[in-house]
């Protein structure tokens, strides 16, 4: 995919994730998920903290070569054992939860209308470049990938937690999966997807 195509897949992810918002009531805001302990709310603020996350970077692009090449590769290096997936996971779910306490239904819903839309804009502007993702240097594409990846995980989350069929843009379904795919071990993939290894190689991702 290129990158206008990943930032329309991101955008057809964020339309859903801010319909899904405006349609929920306020029992439903407070439905547990399969997430431990968070609840709706608290799993609609971890994700809706991802278009300021865009909008940052496109303010940090730097002149430099990446330093992680693709989304899988800085993905696997922070789902490895002991990588920030596992070491910071508290601090993740402390944050979803006082983000969606301290925020008004209103404002996360905006996340994903307002920001979203405006930060997409900004990336189609620099197209292809290299910014700086939380200090990994990585092309903008591939930072996008990853929004495209923790949209897509997180909507089938929540469409479970609301107890409907999942409803995933094609597009966000086709690039989360190449890129889990592309996360694993190829000999191990093939290996376990056909029936001829039992190691156990999931889960990839946190």
């Amino acid at each position: 995919m290129t990158i206008d195509d990943r930032l329309s897949t991101l955008e057809a992810l964020w339309s859903a994730w801010a319909q899904h918002g405006r349609a929920m009531t306020e029992d439903q805001w407070r439905q547990p998920t399969r997430l431990g302990d968070w609840d709706i709310r608290s799993l609609y603020a971890h994700v809706a903290s991802w278009p300021e996350i865009l909008a940052g970077v496109t303010g940090r692009v730097r002149d430099a070569e990446p330093v992680a090449p693709t989304a899988a590769a800085l993905l696997r290096y922070i789902n490895a054992p002991g990588g920030l997936a596992h070491s910071e996971r508290n601090r993740v779910a402390e944050n979803a939860r006082a983000d969606g306490a301290r925020q008004s239904t209103a404002q996360l819903i905006d996340a994903f209308a307002g920001t979203g839309s405006r930060a997409i804009a900004a990336a189609r502007q620099l197209g292809p470049v290299v910014v700086d993702y939380f200090g990994a240097l990585l092309p903008l594409a591939e930072a996008v990938s990853i929004g495209i990846v923790e949209a897509t995980v997180h909507l089938l989350d929540l469409q479970r937690a609301l107890g409907r069929e999942p409803d995933v843009p094609a597009g966000g379904l086709a690039h989360t999966t190449a890129v889990l795919v592309e996360m694993a071990p190829a000999v191990d993939f093939i290996e376990a997807a056909t029936g001829r290894s039992t190691e156990a190689l999931f889960p990839l991702l946190s």
